[in-house]
């Protein structure tokens, strides 16, 4: 006998969405389906890790753990041994906890995930997976099962060159477009936002799951370079004709998106409980760059590789493909940071006498005075401190892979990322307008069961998992950091539908299929990465 999968649970992810955008457009009209599900459902803040980042961010919120237990910190994963640093991508199996498509599929329940980071390869499970931030070329063979990719092939609904991303495009994007440039940019994240929308709806219909969860990225992508457009606070500054299309544009997508999060919800079904979530929110960035490994420089703990340019592009990576580490003479240096995405700063560890680097015995006191360094650094320009907050690896990612986290954490007064190449001075002006990740993401839940017309007080990014648990009937495992979300349910369904635990090591384990990408794919994603800005 067939059994006959029904989605129990929808997870729409709306990567970087913030109430502070959302709440205009809905009272404008642009997004009437959400506004309604915000009115009538529930809806709090959801705070995201101390670091508001996509792979930690979103890793925490599909596990339950904070970074320093699942293990990801970045979309990079840094060695430090040998004679120099080095790194590379963050994959699936830097995820060293189940997931929560993992534990459903371990429960007997198929799950259905689409465009989530750093889920390449795909772990085995009773469902889908398409996973993010692959290459076009690999994204066909990195879908499982294989079986999959040739139903939607044939239903005419997959299109990887659509879904990933152009990153000659993109490359350009890294610090900024021009004004004339960002038509194209919103235009393609529309098309691929509707591809994803398109693979997700045939799969509700053709390979129904209980889980069902889908991540539309745009958000980010557009607010990054667009937010100057949009923001009630700053769109009328610009009233250009070029500026007028962009926005219209911009208002156009997030016209779709509404869209796209009605039709999911109605092909759900009346029974579904769906939760729409973001990894963190969104702010205008400050008109300065901090250019890190510049002031690092000034104190005497990096030297630069002879011949290394000075940015004066107010850039915050390199166009090309060349990576950070390779600017720096590893010979002269002891502090250094390699990717913009982080906003960290590596102490470099001597592991013998004479060895570059800081001692063991150095190490607590170099620390100290590197971060109060960082606590004092005054933008000689503004006057305003440079850096809100400094966060030691303990403090920031405390768990069982600590030791994996950068030993220093920034959380800039503008909340912007920093530079990591060399440049004059150690803060410059940004060219462009931009903007920023900030902490505060939103959680909205609707549906069957879901308490109507409540305001949630703040929730941390890793209740989620354990809330999409308890949504799915499941025992939450008693080792989660996250806890469930109660008052986002209906008190009747609440009395019928009790919190469970299950003792932790019991369900599924977390370990890759072994798969891994090839060099090939591998740069094609650092490409990516770079033209994104991240590294």
């Amino acid at each position: 006998m067939t059994t006959r999968h029904e989605t129990r649970t929808l997870m729409i992810g709306l990567d970087g969405a913030t109430y502070d955008l959302l709440d205009p457009l809905v009272a404008e009209g642009v997004m009437p389906v959400l506004g309604r599900i915000m009115a009538e459902g529930a809806r709090g803040i959801l705070r995201s890790t101390i670091h508001p980042l996509t792979p930690p961010a979103w890793t925490t919120m599909t596990t339950g753990r904070s970074p320093g237990n699942h293990g990801v910190f970045d979309f990079i994963r840094v060695t430090r041994t040998g004679d120099k640093p080095s790194y590379t991508l963050a994959t699936s199996a830097d995820v060293m906890v189940p997931t929560i498509w993992q534990i459903a599929s371990g429960a007997g329940l198929r799950a259905t995930t689409l465009n989530f980071p750093v889920t390449f390869p795909a772990k085995p499970i009773e469902g889908v997976v398409i996973p993010g931030y692959v290459p076009w070329s690999y994204l066909g063979r990195a879908i499982r099962p294989r079986e999959t990719f040739k139903m939607l092939k044939a239903e005419g609904v997959f299109k990887a060159s659509e879904m990933s991303t152009d990153w000659q495009h993109e490359r350009k994007a890294v610090q900024g477009l021009e004004e004339n440039q960002l038509e194209d940019w919103v235009q393609f994240h529309i098309t691929r936002e509707r591809r994803w929308f398109e693979t997700m709806m045939t799969l509700i219909r053709k390979e129904p799951s209980e889980l069902g969860a889908v991540l539309f990225d745009g958000v980010d992508r557009i607010q990054h370079l667009c937010w100057h457009l949009v923001d009630p606070a700053t769109r009328d500054d610009y009233q250009t004709e070029e500026a007028e299309r962009t926005r219209a544009l911009v208002l156009e997508y997030f016209r779709m998106v509404d869209g796209f999060i009605a039709e999911l919800i109605a092909a759900a079904g009346p029974q579904a409980q769906v939760f729409i979530v973001s990894d963190h929110g969104f702010t205008r960035s400050g008109k300065r760059i901090f250019y890190a490994n510049t002031w690092l420089e000034q104190q005497g703990l990096l030297g630069w590789v002879e011949g290394t340019p000075m940015d004066d592009q107010g850039r915050v990576a390199l166009d090309e493909n060349t990576e950070a580490s390779t600017l720096i003479d590893w010979a002269q240096t002891k502090a250094y940071s390699l990717s913009s995405s982080s906003n960290a700063i590596f102490i470099r560890h001597a592991e013998n006498p004479g060895d570059p680097g800081v001692t063991a015995e150095d190490y607590p006191a170099f620390r100290a005075q590197l971060i109060a360094g960082l606590r004092a650094l005054t933008d000689p320009v503004t006057g305003r401190k440079v850096v809100k907050h400094v966060f030691t690896r303990e403090e920031a990612f405390p768990g069982t892979y600590s030791d994996r986290a950068p030993d220093i954490t920034l959380m800039l007064e503008d909340y912007s990322f920093l530079s990591v190449l060399r440049a004059d001075a150690p803060l410059k002006d940004r060219r462009v307008p931009y903007a920023t990740h900030h902490p505060d993401g939103i959680f909205v839940a609707t549906g069957a069961g879901i308490a109507g017309e409540t305001a949630l007080a703040p929730l941390k990014i890793a209740d989620v998992a354990p809330t999409v648990l308890h949504s799915l009937g499941l025992a939450v495992p008693d080792d989660m950091e996250g806890i469930v979300a109660e008052n986002a349910f209906a008190e009747e369904w609440s009395a019928a539908h009790p919190v469970r635990f299950a003792r932790a090591g019991d369900g599924p384990q977390a370990g890759g299929d072994g798969e891994t990408l090839t060099d090939e794919a591998e740069a094609q994603i650092r490409e990516r990465l770079k033209s994104l800005g991240y590294l």
